[in-house]
């Protein structure tokens, strides 16, 4: 019994060593790869969601799975200074988007990923982190 207690406690710690505290900080380097790797390229999960959103019966499984990047994405903006003033634009459209799909609802969804691309735009467009977006 005291063996496959501490089988159990060596290998939660070992996993918990494996993932990256939630509060470390980012590089700007690294949240700009996030978002490129989100958000640009045919297979970025801004293409998934736009893709799937344009289909009569969109497969809401692919629309929560890339929510999850923008979500992921978002909680980014609080580990890294960008100079933007406010991610909490891009974050609500996130949630919204991640509700959305959970709902499959395609007109919520529609609506929430235009306010995602809005908030994108409200930042790089008007001087905010890195600038034009590329």
């Amino acid at each position: 019994m005291r063996y496959v207690l501490i089988v159990a406690l060596v290998g939660a710690v070992a996993i918990a060593a494996e993932e990256p505290k939630k509060d470390a900080k980012l590089t700007k380097k690294e949240v700009g790869k996030m978002m490129k790797d989100a958000h640009k390229g045919d297979k970025s999960a801004q293409v998934a969601v736009e893709t799937e959103l344009k289909k009569d019966a969109p497969d809401w499984d692919a629309v929560a799975k890339s929510a999850k990047t923008f979500d992921a994405m978002g909680a980014a903006f609080a580990r890294v200074e960008l100079g933007y003033s406010s991610p909490a634009t891009y974050i609500a459209a996130t949630k919204a988007l991640m509700k959305a799909a959970g709902d499959k609802d395609k007109k919520a969804a529609t609506d929430a990923l235009a306010a995602l691309n809005k908030s994108c735009v409200s930042c790089h467009r008007y001087g905010g982190a890195g600038g034009a977006l590329r």
